[in-house]
């Protein structure tokens, strides 16, 4: 009987199209392969004589191979070509680089302990001895010009006056150094605040350019390990198809 073999592997053909499209752009002809080989399976259980069956199996072999080669360079051609990576070894290089020279302490400010050298006595007043005889001067002056003279009460009159403005001109003093340090602490403490915020930014655009490196090294890195993947799939279904075939021909 003769045996309608070459529509079974046009049909064949068909449903393994349809089956391998989905495994890339030589998904379809990778599936066309399969459901031929499908069709010779039929053809040959359709088929009594042995002469017609040989050359169904042999003819299958060259078809087969001749497409086996069809997607072989088709999966070199998309490989070989740039614009399907994302990235290029180049970017996995420089993630490489990035993360080896990535170092988290150099994005917090490293500051020196606050110091603060001056003292109260940097705050008094310069005229401050002046001040005080004047005011010594003053209490004289007024109890002479009461008659009082220079007795017991005038000088402690003029002790207490003394006391009360040296009080004084201390507190000023005082205020006044404590101005001066909570100003130079509030300086200091602003440009720590300042330089953190300037190595924030330094550490936001390096994780940003960290993780679109890694993104284009990944793909790439992917996109490589899809290639074996297709290479090694690809030898593995020609010898397999192969030795299907071959077992075909000594079963004959």
């Amino acid at each position: 009987m003769a045996a309608n073999w070459g529509g079974n592997i046009i049909s064949g053909a068909g449903t393994g199209a349809a089956m391998g499209s989905v495994a890339g752009p030589w998904g379809a002809l990778a599936g066309g392969v399969l459901g031929a080989l499908g069709g010779v399976f039929m053809s040959l259980s359709e088929e009594d004589d042995a002469e017609r069956k040989q050359k169904i199996i042999d003819n299958a072999k060259v078809q087969f191979n001749l497409t086996q080669d069809e997607i072989d360079e088709l999966m070199n051609e998309f490989y070989a070509n740039p614009e399907n990576f994302l990235g290029t070894q180049e970017d996995v290089d420089a993630y490489r680089a990035a993360i080896d020279s990535y170092d988290p302490n150099a994005f917090v400010f490293d500051f020196d302990e606050f110091s603060y050298d001056k003292d109260v006595d940097d705050f008094v007043n310069p005229y401050y001895d002046k001040i005080i005889k004047n005011t010594a001067d003053k209490v004289q002056h007024s109890a002479a010009g009461a008659g009082i003279g220079r007795g017991t009460g005038t000088a402690n009159a003029i002790a207490e006056a003394v006391a009360q403005k040296d009080d004084e001109l201390y507190k000023t003093a005082l205020q006044q150094y404590n101005t001066d340090r909570a100003q130079t602490y509030s300086e200091w403490s602003g440009n720590i605040d300042k330089m953190q915020q300037r190595l924030n930014q330094l550490k936001s655009a390096t994780d940003t350019q960290l993780n679109n490196l890694g993104t284009l090294a990944n793909d790439y890195t992917n996109q490589k390990q899809n290639q074996f993947s297709d290479m090694i799939a690809s030898k593995q279904t020609r010898n397999n198809a192969n030795l299907q075939l071959a077992n075909m021909g000594l079963m004959i």
